[in-house]
């Protein structure tokens, strides 16, 4: 039997692209055993959060609400050592962030101080799961339930998708077509968090963004023999972040921050630095707010793909499982091939696109 046979092809896609980053691949039934067993896997230290040398100019990091963007957001700043922003907490004009997570058109939010940021990473979900998990946080935040921790009752779920799906499956598609068609090719990345967390493509992924995000001027991105440390680091190791005597941060009820979201009132417990405000040359303006920023180191927990708290699953506690109806499941399946014949041209999303149709048609078929 070939090798390439008895490897298959994926298998040997992912051993091409480890061969690139010089790590060798060693006759074994599993190249996921590779990539666990990696040396490289000590050696990497992704804890430490910075500023850039220079002033640089963040690139969107654009998803629809539900998509992971959280753990994106880690992965961004763990290929860069700068620190990602956030839509509602920072500008585009300060010029000291790798990436700004943003949900719009989505979510009408728009990031401030915007006007010279001109590319962006684009994550997406499946909606089969980014719907129901965004109604997850919509039914945390209304009952005032700390993040990825619950999951809403299936009765509760049906309630609300029954009276938004409509609405929600269009914001979807709205959303990825304002990314798609707003940007050319090379000012754009879309990434499918489905592949991210995967133990095979979830390196292959990472690669493509740390090749784009090292395209930015001012920005040095590991070294592509660390990229597969990295991905593992953040995908599967829970973040805890630390101070500066490298003590537990806790939230604002004492417990520890798990999932690494940001509260502000841990922000005295943390280092902080002026932040200034620059032009588009990159001259520092008069007007400068004296702001806190945070520079976060984090301690590391390893979680097996097997953990219910890994990106691969919900972090949310139960065993709820969301469905939809047929007719609605028949609309995502339309919305899906609508996009994919739009966008023929662009074939990383055609692919996507055509694995969140199969997998629709999965569950159309269980019916």
């Amino acid at each position: 039997v070939s090798p390439v046979r008895r490897m298959g092809r994926k298998n040997m896609v992912l051993a091409l692209c480890l061969g690139l980053l010089g790590i060798a691949v060693h006759q074994t039934g599993s190249l996921r055993r590779v990539l666990y067993s990696s040396t490289l896997y000590q050696t990497c230290d992704i804890s430490t959060i910075s500023l850039p040398n220079q002033p640089i100019i963040p690139v969107f990091a654009a998803s629809y609400p539900g998509s992971g963007s959280q753990m994106a957001h880690y992965l961004y700043e763990a290929l860069t050592g700068i620190e990602s922003g956030d839509e509602w907490y920072h500008r585009g004009d300060t010029y000291d962030h790798i990436t700004i997570k943003t949900h719009y058109p989505a979510r009408k939010h728009q990031i401030e101080g915007s006007r010279l940021m001109q590319r962006a990473i684009v994550l997406i979900r499946n909606p089969l799961h980014s719907i129901p998990s965004y109604h997850n946080y919509l039914y945390e935040r209304d009952h005032k339930i700390p993040d990825h921790t619950t999951k809403a009752p299936v009765d509760a779920w049906i309630k609300w998708r029954d009276e938004h799906f409509d609405e929600e499956i269009v914001s979807w598609k709205d959303h990825l077509v304002y990314w798609t068609v707003g940007y050319v090719q090379d000012d754009k990345l879309i990434v499918s968090y489905e592949r991210l967390v995967d133990n095979k493509m979830g390196p292959i992924e990472t690669i493509r963004i740390a090749n784009f995000l090292g395209r930015s001027d001012g920005i040095d991105v590991v070294p592509p023999s660390h990229i597969p440390c990295v991905w593992d680091k953040v995908v599967n190791y829970k973040r805890i972040e630390v101070d500066e005597n490298g003590d537990e941060i806790a939230d604002s009820d004492g417990k520890s921050d798990g999932d690494g979201g940001h509260d502000d009132e841990d922000t005295e417990r943390r280092l902080t630095y002026n932040r200034h405000l620059y032009d588009e040359h990159g001259n520092r303006l008069d007007k400068n707010n004296q702001g806190t920023q945070l520079i976060v180191k984090r301690r590391l927990v390893y979680l097996s793909p097997d953990d219910p708290a890994h990106p691969g699953h919900s972090h949310r506690d139960g065993d709820q499982v969301y469905a939809f109806t047929k007719p609605q499941l028949e609309t995502i399946r339309s919305t899906l091939n609508v996009l994919r014949g739009r966008f023929l041209t662009e074939y990383t999303l055609v692919v996507m696109l055509s694995g969140y149709i199969e997998e629709v048609n999965e569950e159309l078929r269980k019916l």
